[in-house]
């Protein structure tokens, strides 16, 4: 019989690792234009900063796990933070935009090694009765790590130089190997061999690869391209080779029976589901709130993380899904997500702070209810010497959801985007047709129109340019013209002028309408794939009879240090 007390160490130590390596996923972005200008960079090249260490992250996930299960958990978890360490140390060293994209990749295949070992190396510490509360602990973790990168990015960005967001996870690495050394034990999958499956190490992490890259590609090239469509059938063809050879494999690295059980293969849907209702909330709510708001990303990230405190708050009832089961903490989890994504579509451009916070709390409320019971599930619904493979499909499931997410819903955005813009575009010109403002005036402010439709969102400079110009083509014509006309041409321009400050907040207005009809067609979609994750997750799901079956015949300890 475990220590009642002995696994909070454990548990702190590992959360730290948890933490610090999904922080790494968004703490960059914030500061990307940042790193653009110091390494005098394009766009394109910038965003392989965090698509490297995505794909990294993505495609080592299983592979570690694997290694974990036959040559020790702690032992990996530990390279892991070391290396983590070490990468984020020469990130921030970094001379060049390419060494800085190698560097983020090792950090992603670090993260690989620690996020996906956190749970199976703690629950060897875990009483039965605590399970529940251990896992939603990792649940809150991945919610608050989420939602805190970019503001906590944001206030480092804004006081130190960018390389601290790097720099910063030296003391928290350092501290967690310290902890993990002193308070955790080794631990093992007693039924895994040591032999290394060598081809279906190769062929899922081609799979994965191929996968991962083709849909962070989608939103440049669109569906259609040519490299994301090899990129996907490419993942296909890995995938059928993976499950042949594993199929067939005395000592496979991910036992495909696992998928015949069908609640563990729904609650894997249900996590897909999940990554992509995350990047609805998370991706395109920062989006919304910079872009339409006219709000800073610190402050995007702070209201961001209100849901992240409705998680906490409502974690230590989902905690007791190891004692009343998982069943409907998934599907209420699920159907508060969808009401809180659905809810989000009716934000309007000058929506109140308190209102977006409530509604994002309702989102961090069906949080809370999700990753607990669903973790707990699926990690029970597999043999206990397989809670490690377990945890590490949980996260390659969820990356992966977030993946397909972000391809879909960033094209059905452009593509909505698009289709308002025209309208909008429309509604502006007769706005302007109908002004007091002069033809030649009028002609400028259409060719603007076309020019930048998206610029009225972000500030007030356009409005500020066309006065510029005003002020401009007025000394133009007071030059050429005779001093007896100047009081004439100052009032005529200073009508003029008037009528543009008039005219804008509207035209404004209608920018902003619009893109917000946009974004509610998106969340509308985010909150469908909610529902039917619900369903996933009643399919999932264990009641409480079959809950309390599981826990008593649980005994973690089985996979300790042989």
């Amino acid at each position: 019989m475990k220590d009642k007390q002995s696994y909070i160490m454990p548990v702190i130590a590992a959360a730290l690792g948890f933490f610090m390596a999904l922080l790494d996923t968004t703490i960059v972005n914030v500061s990307l234009p940042k790193i653009t200008a110091y390494y005098e960079t394009t766009i394109d090249q910038i965003s392989w900063v965090i698509d490297s260490y995505n794909i990294a992250f993505g495609v080592v996930l299983l592979t570690a796990v694997r290694f974990a299960d036959q040559f020790g958990r702690k032992k990996i978890f530990q390279i892991g933070l070391i290396l983590f360490v070490v990468a984020s140390v020469l990130c921030g060293i970094s001379q060049s935009i390419e060494l800085l994209i190698l560097f983020r990749a090792i950090q992603g295949l670090a993260a690989a090694m620690i996020v996906p070992v956190c749970i199976p190396l703690v629950l060897v510490h875990t009483p039965p009765e605590k399970v529940g509360v251990v896992t939603a602990l990792f649940g809150i973790m991945a919610g608050i790590s989420t939602a805190l990168g970019p503001t906590i990015g944001g206030v480092i960005s804004e006081n130190f130089s960018w390389q601290w967001i790097f720099y910063i996870n030296l003391p928290i690495g350092i501290l967690a190997v310290s902890l993990i050394h002193s308070f955790v034990h080794e631990s093992y999958d007693p039924t895994a061999s040591k032999k290394i499956d060598w081809m279906g190490m190769i062929t899922i992490s081609i799979s994965l690869f191929a996968l991962i890259y083709g849909l962070l590609q989608v939103k440049e090239f669109g569906w259609s391209s040519p490299l994301v469509l090899s990129c996907l059938i490419g993942s296909v063809i890995g995938l059928l080779l993976f499950v042949k050879i594993e199929s067939k494999n005395k000592d496979p690295m991910l036992p495909v029976q696992l998928f015949k059980n069908y609640q563990f293969a729904c609650g894997n849907i249900a996590l897909l589901c999940l990554g992509i209702g995350m990047m609805c909330v998370y991706f395109l709510m920062a989006f919304y709130l910079t872009t339409v708001n006219g709000i800073s990303q610190i402050q995007a990230g702070l209201i961001l993380s209100s849901s992240s405190i409705a998680t906490m708050l409502i974690t230590p009832i989902a905690a007791k899904a190891n004692k009343w089961g998982t069943l409907w903490f998934g599907v209420i989890g699920y159907v508060l997500f969808s009401i809180g994504t659905y809810l989000l579509g009716f934000i309007s451009p000058d929506q109140s702070v308190w209102a977006i916070v409530g509604v994002l709390m309702i989102v961090g409320l069906g949080s809370g209810l999700i990753f607990s019971p669903l973790s707990i599930a699926l990690i029970l619904q597999v043999p206990e010497e397989k809670a490690g493979i377990a945890s590490g499909l949980f996260q390659v499931s969820r990356v992966i959801g977030a993946a397909v997410g972000v391809a879909i819903l960033v094209v059905m955005l452009q593509h909505m985007m698009q289709n308002e813009m025209k309208t909008a575009k429309n509604e502006m010109i007769e706005k302007v047709e109908i002004s007091k403002l002069s033809d030649n005036t009028k002609e400028k402010l259409k060719l603007q129109f076309e020019k930048n439709k998206n610029e009225l969102t972000e500030n007030k400079s356009s409005l500020q340019d066309v006065l510029h110009k005003l002020t401009d083509e007025e000394e133009k014509v007071l030059k050429s013209s005779p001093d007896i006309a100047h009081a004439e041409i100052n009032k005529r321009f200073a009508i003029e002028r008037k009528e543009i400050i008039n005219i804008y907040p509207a035209l404004e207005k209608i920018i902003k309408d619009h893109i917000s009809l946009a974004f509610k067609a998106v969340f509308r979609f985010g909150a469908i794939v909610m529902l039917v994750g619900a369903v996933f997750a009643y399919l999932n799901g264990i009641n409480a009879r079959r809950m309390k079956k599981y826990i008593r015949e649980r005994n973690f300890e089985v996979a300790m240090k042989r």
